[in-house]
């Protein structure tokens, strides 16, 4: 899951780069992809911490 996330990172600043428009639909588009991501990551890490 974490190298899914670097992989949109990446892609999100080249496209960012690309388009130079941080409200470019496709821009948004990716960014709102990535933050899901993260947030499933941040809630299996607390679900990990509530466990222990």
């Amino acid at each position: 899951m974490k190298n899914i996330v670097e992989q949109l990172r990446e892609q999100l600043v080249q496209l960012f780069l690309e388009k130079n428009d941080l409200l470019d639909d496709e821009v948004v588009e990716l960014s709102q992809q990535l933050d899901q991501y993260i947030l499933v990551i941040q809630s299996r890490m607390m679900q990990k911490k509530e466990k222990k």
